[in-house]
């Protein structure tokens, strides 16, 4: 039996390993991350903003999954956004890194100035390499022949994205890890990289000035037949410098197996002038979190003064 348990732990590591995605993604975008996932957002405002995350997965295991991120993106020339990211992904035995580079083009949509309405388009392409490390898988024979073969993978990917924002509401869709190299050995030996689409929708309702309430939704598709989605609500205190937001996400999967309530995450947000600081906690509502337990991460932003384009985005 423990034979058997060991194969059936090799294969899905294995399945996971040779299908293994790009930066995983969790409430990123809610800390001003949103650029990981949509290259429509490098240079959306008009600094440059560096922005950082962690994220710690089933914290009660041991080699528990955790992610860290950083990224950075500005308006560089007139309406030309750019901006770049790298990651470091570790899952038990599987680890990747990567890293993104993207330009984006904005186009106003009002004369209300201060960039609050416009659209824009871009595209980026990722460089990431995965690997397997059977050392830490613990089994009765290190030399069995499922435990050969190469133990790391280089990928290229091509991302595109679409964003905009029009009176307070803000919409986007990606789509992410095209893959540009490799991809006939994954088609024919291995589960393909899924291709991610991600398509989000939000809206600031002003209760009175310098209060309101955002409700949005973040879905991400896959061409692995899994719909992931994130139903948000969020509530703003909002100076001339400073914000603190607070509210909640639910997070919720159905894949061709299985439908099932991931997390209700509580998440705090606090903007100081120019520099953000945001936590959100994951209380697993899935099977495994009974004994996994909870996630959390927290994420870091500050915005420069645009040194870059001293001149300016042009309206």
């Amino acid at each position: 039996m423990r034979k058997l348990y060991a194969v059936v732990c090799l294969a899905l590591f294995s399945t996971a390993y040779h299908a293994q995605e790009t930066l995983p993604y969790y409430h990123q975008y809610l800390f001003d991350g949103d650029f990981l996932f949509n290259p429509a957002q490098y240079g959306k405002t008009d600094y440059v903003h560096v922005n950082a995350n962690y994220q710690k997965q089933f914290a009660s295991l041991s080699e528990s999954p955790n992610v860290q991120s950083v990224g950075m993106h500005a308006n560089i020339f007139d309406r030309v956004g750019a901006g770049f990211s790298v990651y470091r992904d570790q899952n038990g035995p599987i680890s990747a890194g990567g890293i993104t580079l993207g330009a984006s083009y904005f186009i106003p949509i009002s004369d209300e100035g201060e960039r609050k309405d416009q659209f824009s388009f871009g595209t980026s392409v990722t460089a990431a390499n995965f690997n397997f490390d059977y050392t830490k898988l613990n089994v009765d024979q290190q030399n069995d022949p499922l435990l050969q073969g190469d133990n790391s993978i280089f990928m290229m990917y091509a991302n595109f994205g679409l964003a905009a924002t029009y009176r307070n509401i803000f919409a986007g869709a990606s789509i992410t890890d095209i893959a540009l190299s490799n991809d006939r050995d994954l088609v024919n030996f291995r589960e393909p990289s899924p291709i991610k689409i991600f398509l989000n929708l939000g809206y600031d309702w002003y209760l009175t000035e310098g209060l309101y309430v955002t409700p949005s939704v973040l879905m991400n598709l896959n061409t692995n037949s899994s719909i992931m989605l994130d139903g948000n609500l969020m509530g703003t205190v909002k100076t001339d410098f400073n914000s603190f937001s607070a509210g909640a996400s639910f997070r919720y999967v159905q894949n061709r197996f299985d439908t099932q309530s991931l997390a209700i995450s509580p998440v705090v947000k606090v903007n100081l002038n120019k520099f953000m600081i945001g936590a959100t906690y994951n209380i697993g509502l899935s099977d495994i979190a009974e004994f996994g337990g909870s996630s959390f991460m927290i994420g870091l932003g500050y915005n420069f003064d645009n040194f870059i384009n001293v001149r300016g985005y042009r309206y």
